[in-house]
């Protein structure tokens, strides 16, 4: 198993929203491009309410953390669908559902993993 640091988290997350869900393999011109509609502000967002969600003791499936930018008008929330451990870490899979503008929410899951270190990392 291999965790990301969070400086890889927003890349990620990134490729993440600039895909569709069931896109099929394409090329990605990823220079900073957070997707449609998706600021690196908002991106910072997403993260803080995993941070949130993930630091919150004790943790339970359904909980959920949202998070909204004013600057943008975009919104979004973060919630836990099942808990369980990895290679002895405890684990979260997380639905990270945006809103941008007037599009359709899109939804990502992403699993985060509690390092021996207690970090929350990305489970690769």
């Amino acid at each position: 198993m291999q965790l990301r640091s969070p400086h890889l988290l927003s890349a990620a997350l990134a490729v993440c929203v600039f895909l569709p869900m069931t896109a099929h393999a394409q090329v990605i011109p990823f220079l900073g491009n957070f997707g449609p509609g998706i600021s690196p502000s908002d991106n910072q967002m997403v993260f803080e309410s995993a941070a949130r969600l993930n630091a919150a003791e004790p943790s339970k499936v359904g909980e959920s953390d949202s998070w909204s930018n004013p600057q943008t008008k975009n919104s979004g929330s973060s919630t836990i669908l099942r808990i369980f451990r990895s290679g002895g870490m405890l684990c979260h899979l997380v639905r990270h559902r945006i809103i941008a503008g007037q599009r359709r929410p899109r939804d990502y899951r992403l699993t985060w993993c509690r390092t021996p270190a207690g970090e929350w990392k990305i489970k690769g």
